[in-house]
């Protein structure tokens, strides 16, 4: 028996929610082909989500994200290719310099997957959310700068930058050019209504200057499965009491933005599945949500969990109303700082954002990621050759013979 799935009820309730795929565009097909095989009895259920090849659907996911923890698991999933092209550089570039260019090259094949739907949709779907690599530790003129270069990567790039004080300015300063934005590294209400000044005020700046921002989009990434991790929170509540934080943030952030009347939209990263004592899997992350207009970003892991729980014809539902968070969760959580700064609009300053404990954590795991790809790209340089190559963005790599 056919059961509808998550992203079909969702769309059902909320059209203008969206799923996006939550890692490189490149690793898209094989995982389709993967749930073709494992899951060929729900498949045309599955298929609902997994449109072919990023094709325009009603239903399936109509974006992507990367961050430099998915652009270095894309490279080692196709060692030989990117060792080939990391050894192929110009021996004048520094590792890091090379490392930046594979970095850029893997964003530009992303987002040339995604084009077709980009065109498809009169630019509303098919965007590749491209992160600045070290924008925690960036001032605010290096993040318009790196922003801007990849912005220039390709069409459908939408600039990824984090929710520092720095970086709402580096965000005013982008939407006034007429970049798209996607906010990341975003843990508070605060955060958020920073960054709803920062569209406001930029495009405002847009209008005066003739820039147009039409086809501009701007969304919010709230690290939902990330909030209740830390150390501060994590050892003072039950795990479902961490949900309920967790739930109560998103709740008000979304609320803060119905307020500011915003075309910037919430969307939810770093979901997360729990399993009870039962044995039984559940996400209350999507669970939960959706009452409002949300975008997810979904992994192949959260993919596989929706299809595990259609084939048992349980599937994920999304909630059609806000959620009540109970009274004495509530009272348990107001006397956590952590979670009252992330909660209150005002309960961290622009100049805390990026020393707030879950920020400083998601830095730390995107440098890790750049690191291990930097490693990838020194451990290439033993076969180095002097080859020329050429990217799409007019950036030449040639060395002289």
């Amino acid at each position: 028996m056919a059961v509808r799935g998550f992203a079909r009820l969702l769309k059902q309730h909320s059209p203008d929610s969206e799923i996006w795929w939550d890692s490189s565009p490149s690793l898209y097909a094989a995982f389709e082909e993967s749930m073709k095989l494992k899951y060929s009895d729900i498949y045309p259920q599955i298929r609902e989500l997994l449109p072919n090849g990023f094709s325009n659907s009603d239903t399936g996911i109509s974006g992507a994200t990367t961050n430099p923890i998915l652009i270095t698991q894309a490279v080692l999933a196709n060692p030989d290719k990117w060792h080939a092209r990391a050894a192929s550089l110009c021996t004048a570039l520094s590792s890091s310099e090379k490392a930046a260019r594979i970095y850029d090259r893997v964003i530009i094949e992303g987002a040339r997957r995604l084009l077709p739907l980009h065109a498809s949709s009169r630019q509303r779907h098919g965007w590749l959310s491209a992160q600045i690599e070290g924008g925690d530790s960036m001032d605010e003129d290096a993040l318009v700068e790196r922003g801007r270069q990849l912005a220039q990567l390709a069409p459908n790039i939408m600039i990824k930058v984090p929710g520092s004080e720095e970086g709402y300015r580096a965000i005013e300063r982008l939407v006034a050019q007429g970049y798209s934005i996607n906010n990341t590294f975003c843990f508070s209400v605060s955060q958020a209504a920073a960054f709803f000044k920062a569209i406001h005020d930029g495009r405002l700046h847009a209008q005066r200057q003739g820039v147009s921002t039409e086809h501009a989009r701007y969304v919010v990434s709230f690290m939902i499965g990330r909030l209740g991790a830390e150390d501060e929170i994590r050892g003072r509540l039950t795990n479902p009491d961490r949900r309920w934080a967790e739930l109560a943030v998103y709740q008000a952030i979304q609320a803060l933005r119905r307020r500011w009347r915003t075309p910037a939209r919430l969307l939810l990263c770093s979901l997360k599945v729990d399993t009870d004592s039962r044995g039984r899997e559940h996400c209350w992350h999507l669970q939960r949500t959706g009452a409002d207009t949300t975008l997810y970003t979904m992994t192949p892991h959260i993919i596989e969990f929706l299809a595990r729980r259609q084939r048992q014809l349980r599937p994920i539902v999304p909630a059609t109303r806000g959620v009540q968070v109970p009274e004495g969760v509530m009272h348990r959580l107001m006397s956590i700082d952590y979670w009252r700064q992330a909660y209150f609009e005002g309960g961290l300053a622009p100049r805390e954002f990026a020393r707030y404990p879950a920020f400083i954590t998601a830095g730390r795991d995107a440098r890790e990621g750049q690191q291990r790809l930097l490693d990838f790209v020194q451990a290439a340089g033993a076969g180095q050759q002097k080859l020329p190559i050429r990217t799409t963005h007019d950036q030449s790599l040639e060395c002289a013979s």
